[in-house]
């Protein structure tokens, strides 16, 4: 979904008065694809909700925040984790890092939690 999209939704309550997007407050891998410069930025959290407003609000990867507060144009993905294709979180993540080169021409400094 484009990142204003994500920004908008976070904040939308359900008819019980409850954020509605907590349902993507699950733990994963989140892509953030630079549309713009056609980069990425894989991570993993607990929370993708929580971790990817912080990337989007300037708590995250400052790279990633800069080129999105300047204008760039950005997408956000969430995959779940299941326990199924991965035996990790860790695992899962090195795998999207190195599917969309997001340590060699990416914003990701490392290819990921051992």
């Amino acid at each position: 979904m484009p990142a204003e999209k994500f920004l908008r939704m976070r904040n939308v309550r359900n008819d019980k008065n409850r954020l509605a997007s907590e349902k993507y407050n699950v733990k994963g891998v989140y892509i953030l694809h630079n549309i713009s410069r056609h980069k990425y930025y894989v991570g993993q959290a607990h929370k993708l909700l929580s971790r990817v407003n912080g990337h989007l609000t300037g708590k995250g990867n400052g790279d990633v925040y800069a080129d999105y507060i300047y204008g760039d144009k950005f997408r956000v993905r969430f995959v779940r984790f299941r326990g199924r294709a991965f035996k990790s979180l860790n695992e899962m993540e090195r795998y999207y890092i190195d599917k969309y080169h997001a340590q060699n021409a990416g914003y990701n400094k490392t290819v990921g939690n051992k």
